[in-house]
Parts: structure tokens; C-alpha cells; sequence
């Protein structure tokens, strides 16, 4: 009588057999990692992650009474952690094994999306961002204050989640942000112009922005708010196919790339050209110089683009050349309207909507700006202002109202 062959099980993915397996594998690289680290150089920036990285911090009393050194001995451990990047990529290949549906706080999206979690409001910051807007508004009522958030892709595109991922009721934040806000101030929601589109590329896949083409749908919304009648066309131009975002970087996902688009409207005369796409937007009567102010230096250009962006893995500074605390367009269009926008970077793709429209356009980002924005708006004779941020970052900002308090 034949013998009953011995069944070998193996550990299934997921579970809690093949987690531990993961789990010590994972200790045991750190362990090694760390030995490796002491006698390794330490790098000062990060490609991958656009940012500068922690030093070894220099060890005081002060520093070891007040806790100061230990935290930055943390993140200094964390930053020059040996193969950093390739770790950050390993540990995605263990979540998806273990069956995570998120990376780093970045959800594992369907169709390669990779999908920045949705925050939780802070109470005290949103409740002191809109006392700070009201107050701003009502002393300038006599100016068209219109203002709109961004409604993150989770939101937007749902059925690009995870099965069973949760996500933060934007609609009801929503309807919490313009209940507070003054009759002074103009909220415009966009949510449901942009789910009408769910299924177009509106955001990124591999980073937190919008593409240009959600952009413009918002801005076809917000025109008539703003009190312009939008162009006819535009010459629309492929400027990149090789962006990886922010997303990509906090995930470890290196696997997609997304394009970005530019649009450029197209007035006078070049509505009737016929040609390419950038023969077209060549042929647009529409001209500006850019003033950038940073550190007290401003650089003068004529255009909003900055192509040696492309070149960088930051290739969304491709719009503006990424943030600043100032900057002042001024344009060909003579007709006495000058532009306040308050905004986080989600305005520098929505910034080429607005050109055709104003005389002047002023653009603030209060994360860097500490001067007098009162004075400015007398100084630019100020006639509208548009505050536009994402949403998930303005619940949570604590830079807008700095600027905006002020004592009567």
C-alpha cells in the first residue's frame, strides 16, 4: 500500500506566519543597517523625496536638556538610514505581500493611482482660517472675494480606492467651510464639476496635484464667479511624460510615470490659426512679464513656465517654477482689474486660466509671505481676490490666517 505523501504547507501571504517572517527579515536588515551607517557619509539631499535631509546634529547641553538632540538624532537616523530609497521600495513590495492597500499613508490605488489619505481637519486652525477670511473680506466688501478648495482625488475619483479604504466626508467639510464663512466671501464648491469627470485624468498618479486639465474644468465653474468670460480655445501641449510625483516618492512606487500638460488660452488672431499646438500658442496676442520675489530679490520673465524644470525630478515646478512668496504678473489687458490670489500649490497649475482676464495679477503663498498684505492690497489697487488651496491642506493650514490677522 502506497504512502500518503507529507504535505507541505507554506505560509499563505497575509498571514500572521508570513507576517512574522517579514517582520524578522525586516529587523534583522535594520539592525545590520545601522552598523553601516556609523561609518558611512551622510547625504544632504534626497532626489527621490525633493528635500533636504537631517545632519548629524551637533550634541550640546542645551540640545540634550531640552530633548532637541534626541529628536533630530531621530530624524537623522531616519534620513541617512543606509539605501534609504531602495528600503523605501522594499518595504512597499512587503506591504503589498502582507496585503496592505496603503504605503506611508499613500493608498495603493486602482489603475496605478497612488492616492494621498485625506486628513482630518484641524478645529482650531480651520476655525482661526475662516475668522481670518471673514475678517479680511468685510473690510474689503467692496472687492469680489470669490473662494474655492480643491476636493482631493480620494474623493473625487473613488472608485479609484482600495476596496473598503476609508476616506474623510469632504462634502460635509465642505458645507462646514462656506456655513462659516461671511456673505462677503463667495464659496464656490467644485466637487461635483469634477466628479462629472471622475473618470478623466483630473490628478496625478504618482503626485498629490491636479493636472491642468482639472484645473480647467474648476475654472469653467469658477469664471462666472469671478466675473470673466473664458476663451474660445486653447493650445493645449504635452510638455512631459516622465513626472513622478510626490506620491511615488512617499510610496517607494517607482513603476509609473504621468504627463503634464500646459494650456495656453488662445486670444486675438490666433483663435483662427491653423497649425500645431505650439504654433498656435505662439501666435496669441497674449503678453505678461512675471515678477518673482523671494528673499527680498526679484527676478523678472516673460513667461509662467519654467522648462529646466523638466529636466529635475520635481517636474511640477514646471509651473511657476514651484512657490514663492511673491509674485506680480502684470499683462497686456488694460482694463483696470487687479488680481489678490491667496493659495498653496495647487493655484500654480490653475494660474494659466487667469492671464486673459487681468491688468495685474498678485499671487501670495502664505507658508513663505510675512510682509503687510494690507499695505499690498492698497499699493495694487486690488479690485477682486481669489483664495484658492487644496482642500486636505487647508483644514489643516496654520499659515494663511498669520497673514490675514490683523489689529483694527
Amino acid at each position: 500500500m502506497a504512502k500518503k505523501r507529507k504535505r507541505i504547507r507554506q505560509p499563505q501571504i497575509g498571514s500572521p506566519k508570513m507576517r512574522a517572517i517579514v517582520l524578522i527579515f525586516f529587523a534583522a536588515l535594520i539592525i545590520v543597517a545601522d552598523i553601516i551607517l556609523l561609518f558611512s557619509h551622510s547625504k544632504s539631499f534626497s532626489e527621490t523625496e525633493n528635500r533636504v535631509l537631517q545632519q548629524a546634529p551637533e550634541l550640546t547641553m542645551n540640545s540634550l536638556i531640552s530633548g532637541k538632540f534626541m529628536t533630530q538624532e531621530e530624524d537623522f537616523v531616519t534620513d541617512q538610514f543606509f539605501m534609504r530609497d531602495a528600503w523605501i521600495s522594499l518595504k512597499l513590495l512587503a506591504d503589498r505581500l502582507s496585503g496592505k492597500a496603503e504605503s506611508n499613508n499613500v493608498y495603493l490605488g486602482k489603475e496605478g493611482y497612488l492616492i494621498e489619505k485625506p486628513v482630518v481637519p484641524s478645529e482650531e486652525y480651520l476655525t482661526r482660517n475662516l475668522q481670518a477670511i471673514n475678517a479680511f473680506a468685510d473690510r474689503y466688501s467692496e472687492v469680489n472675494t470669490v473662494m474655492t478648495l480643491v476636493p482631493p482625488v480620494a474623493w473625487v475619483c473613488d472608485q479609484l480606492l482600495p476596496d473598503n479604504a476609508p476616506c474623510e466626508n469632504v462634502d460635509a467639510i465642505m458645507a462646514s467651510v462656506k456655513s462659516g464663512l461671511s456673505d462677503n466671501v463667495d464659496f464656490v464648491d467644485i466637487t461635483a464639476a469634477l466628479k462629472e469627470h471622475k473618470t478623466e485624468p483630473l490628478y496625478f498618479k504618482t503626485d498629490h496635484h491636479w493636472k491642468s486639465l482639472g484645473a480647467k474644468y474648476a475654472f469653467d465653474v469658477l469664471a462666472s464667479h469671478l466675473d470673466v468670460t473664458p476663451v474660445d480655445d486653447y493650445s493645449v501641449m504635452t510638455v512631459t511624460t516622465d513626472f513622478a510625483g510626490t506620491m511615488a516618492s512617499n510610496s517607494g512606487d517607482t513603476s509609473q510615470r504621468d504627463s503634464i500638460e500646459i494650456y495656453v488660452p488662445l486670444t486675438g488672431n490666433a483663435e483662427a490659426l491653423q497649425g500645431s499646438q505650439s504654433e498656435r500658442a505662439l501666435a496669441s496676442d497674449l503678453e505678461y512679464v512675471v515678477e518673482y520675489t523671494d528673499a527680498g530679490e526679484t527676478v523678472k520673465t516673460a513667461t509662467i513656465y519654467n522648462s529646466a524644470a523638466l529636466s529635475q525630478k520635481d517636474k511640477y515646478q514646471v509651473f511657476l517654477g514651484g512657490n514663492h512668496p511673491l509674485i506680480n504678473i502684470k499683462t497686456s489687458a488694460d482694463n483696470g482689474r487687479n488680481l489678490l490670489m491667496l493659495k498653496d500649490s495647487y493655484a500654480n497649475t490653475f494660474l494659466q486660466f487667469l492671464l486673459p482676464y487681468y491688468q495685474t495679477i498678485t499671487i501670495v503663498d502664505p507658508r513663505y509671505y510675512s510682509d503687510d498684505i494690507y499695505k499690498l492690497m492698497s499699493d495694487r489697487g486690488i479690485t477682486d481676490v481669489l483664495i484658492l488651496y487644496c482642500e486636505n491642506y487647508f483644514i489643516t493650514d496654520n499659515s494663511l490666517f498669520g497673514v490675514l490677522e490683523f489689529e483694527v
